[in-house]
């Protein structure tokens, strides 16, 4: 009978006086090992929908007025940009004067613009469930402007009046007609208060108006006052960024506005490494405090296999094997145990409307390599924290161990 298997033999015959240890190292286990899945879960969320977000991944162009050596925001320049490399789309901005003449609560002063995906207003109420891209003729208005309600406006057709350039100083108002399709959160001005959003041929053709030249002259001339160029990764944005800069276009990247999120997901992270901080020093204590009980407790026992023969080597690696056994028993209920706690917390924590968005629907546990480098540090660990009292133990003649026999 080899040393492992006395191990075993004791183990089982002391289950009673390790159930504390395997206990203790079993629930701060689980709680790690939620903490760490829940943390790492909500890490990937966030780098996914935050860090890898149209938004994030965008850099603002903006007009080059005063630089007589730059062209205007063309149709040209919008083919320039998107040759950068790892540039994935290049979306544009044009914003125009738009009075509302049958406002019931009176004539209000909005700003037709065009949309876009990189920056999406988020809809509060629509009269289809997709709303964007727009069809002709449509527009999306804030949900309160001035301080009037504008939710009853929702699906009518109303008057706005148009600015029509004649001749230097002189100028006229041209009516059109457009259907509210849906209201948007006030809150939302990366486009400026009192903005309404129209579809493209809407808004070019009032800038054109007012500029007394034709839609195709007003793109080919004027241009967009402002441009979103969306690079194809998070990581490729300080290029783009640069590239554009280069080109002598005043611009700047959402993501710069974003430094401190890398900082919020190193903090997580941090949270799950203290965690795992404590399950150690636990599992070391418990097992220095339960080898060193039991030893004491064993002291005939270490007695009589010093008497049979055995050396204080194989006393001590027979100790420590029992706490090493323990700790293989106490990292499987913690693996089972965390399945159980991070499926609870998981589903206590989707109900919470923020933090819902970023939490997955799957049990949130650590990856499969994390799982088993977990749990084999935790056996370790109790081995080690067994190490010194089983050596204490075994350094007992037979006569001192079996004096009280």
């Amino acid at each position: 009978m080899n040393l492992l298997q006395v191990a075993w033999w004791n183990v089982r015959t002391l289950r009673r006086r390790l159930l504390g240890l395997v206990t203790m190292v079993a629930v701060a286990g689980a709680v790690c090992l939620s903490a760490i899945g829940i943390a790492s879960d909500a890490q990937g969320t966030t780098t996914s929908q935050v860090g890898e977000s149209t938004a994030n991944r965008s850099v603002t162009v903006d007009s080059p007025d005063g630089r007589a050596d730059t062209a205007q925001l063309t149709d040209a320049t919008v083919r320039r940009l998107a040759k950068i490399a790892h540039v994935q789309s290049v979306q544009h901005r044009l914003q125009v004067s738009m009075p509302v003449r049958d406002n019931p609560e009176g004539a209000d002063l909005l700003y037709a613009t065009t949309y876009r995906q990189a920056l999406a207003p988020p809809v509060v109420r629509s009269v289809r469930k997709q709303l964007f891209p727009l069809h002709r003729g449509e527009v999306v208005f804030p949900a309160t402007t001035h301080g009037v309600d504008l939710s009853s406006m929702v699906g009518r057709t109303v008057t706005v009046d148009a600015h029509r350039y004649v001749r230097p100083g002189v100028g006229d108002t041209v009516s059109d007609r457009v259907k509210v399709v849906g209201l948007y959160d006030p809150g939302w001005q990366f486009d400026g208060p009192d903005t309404a959003y129209a579809d493209d041929a809407t808004v070019v053709k009032w800038a054109a108006a007012a500029a007394g030249k034709t839609t195709d002259d007003y793109l080919r001339t004027s241009g967009w006052d402002q441009l979103t160029v969306v690079a194809d990764s998070a990581a490729h944005v300080p290029g783009v960024l640069k590239a554009v800069q280069r080109m002598n276009y005043p611009a700047v990247s959402l993501q710069q506005q974003l430094e401190s999120l890398p900082g919020v997901l190193q903090l997580v992270r941090l949270t799950g490494n203290v965690l795992l901080g404590v399950l150690g020093v636990l599992a070391f204590v418990g097992a220095v405090t339960v080898t060193g009980a039991l030893g004491r407790q064993r002291a005939q026992e270490v007695g009589i296999l010093k008497a049979v023969g055995f050396r204080s080597r194989s006393v001590t690696g027979m100790l420590v094997a029992e706490m090493a056994i323990a700790g293989v028993v106490a990292a499987a209920a913690g693996v089972v145990l965390a399945v159980a706690a991070s499926g609870a917390a998981a589903a206590g924590l989707r109900r919470i409307g923020d933090i819902a968005p970023y939490v997955r629907d799957t049990v949130p546990l650590p990856g499969m390599p994390t799982l088993i480098s977990l749990s084999v540090a935790t056996v370790v660990v109790v081995a080690a924290g067994a190490v010194l009292p089983a050596r204490r133990a075994a350094r007992m003649s037979p006569t001192e161990a079996m004096k009280d026999w």
